[in-house]
């Protein structure tokens, strides 16, 4: 059994304007895609594709793979403020590169379908 309402427009207006008259009605919102950022983790082997293998110091690397912050589905608290730490990828490197992504998928293994939000350098 489908329910419509009468007026489905309306609905949605009259949200918008229940939400502009007081905007802490909404305290949590459903992510619609999932977030994150790119970094390098250790390859290992018959799992991450040999395309993306790179050597670091010495060590056998994986590049561009998807760290998650916030998956698609996931309720977020409005305002909420959430903390990370991560570390260079070589002691060698004297500044850092941090991409944030966004992708369609709930848990995105790599960065290359990803879209890019954010570049810092």
């Amino acid at each position: 059994r489908v329910i419509r309402p009468k007026n489905p427009s309306s609905a949605i207006l009259k949200g918008a304007l229940m939400y502009g008259q007081n905007p802490e009605r909404i305290t949590t919102r459903v992510s619609k895609y999932t977030y994150g950022i790119e970094v390098i983790k250790d390859f290992v082997q018959d799992k991450h594709p040999q395309r993306l293998k790179m050597v670091i110091d010495g060590k056998e690397q994986c590049d561009k793979v998807f760290k998650e912050i916030i998956c698609k589905g996931d309720r977020v608290k409005v305002g909420a403020v959430m903390t990370r730490k991560y570390r260079r990828a070589s002691d060698e490197d004297t500044h850092v590169c941090m991409k944030v992504v966004r992708s369609d998928e709930k848990h995105p293994e790599y960065t290359t379908d990803a879209c890019l939000l954010k570049d810092w350098q």
